[in-house]
């Protein structure tokens, strides 16, 4: 009983710890909750695309495959004009800030900066051929 109780407390520190590290990389830091690409999952790229199609719309203006509308360019392969580079911090950046002047706004649908981090993982696969739109 003891074992499991102590086991229980350890568990019960180490998220506390990765809560308040979490916490303290969204408050300004928003670039560190980025995964490395190399460490970039299939269901991270799901959850992504289900956000990307789901709660933020971003669909609405960059089409269902990502193919670009009248309203927005294409995510596939552009010349990344507002996400230099078209890096995954830089696509981060996007949608987290938005681009002034343009109908893209910081946080599409309303979504949570962890749904940000994955709507630009999404976004960076596709654009680099790791994933299928």
């Amino acid at each position: 009983m003891h074992r499991k109780l102590s086991a229980l407390l350890a568990g019960a520190f180490a998220a506390g710890v990765w809560l308040a590290a979490s916490a303290f990389a969204g408050a300004g830091a928003r670039q560190s909750v980025l995964p490395e690409t190399g460490q970039i999952t299939k269901a991270m790229i799901n959850t992504g695309r289900n956000v990307f199609h789901e709660q933020g719309n971003c669909f609405m203006c960059h089409g269902p495959e990502l193919e670009g509308t009248l309203i927005a360019p294409t995510l596939r392969d552009h010349k990344w004009k507002d996400a230099k580079g078209g890096t995954l911090p830089e696509i981060h950046r996007v949608v987290t800030s938005g681009v002034d002047g343009t109908a893209m706004v910081s946080h599409p649908g309303g979504i949570s900066d962890a749904q940000v981090v994955y709507v630009a993982v999404y976004v960076w696969s596709v654009s680099h051929g790791t994933a299928k739109p």
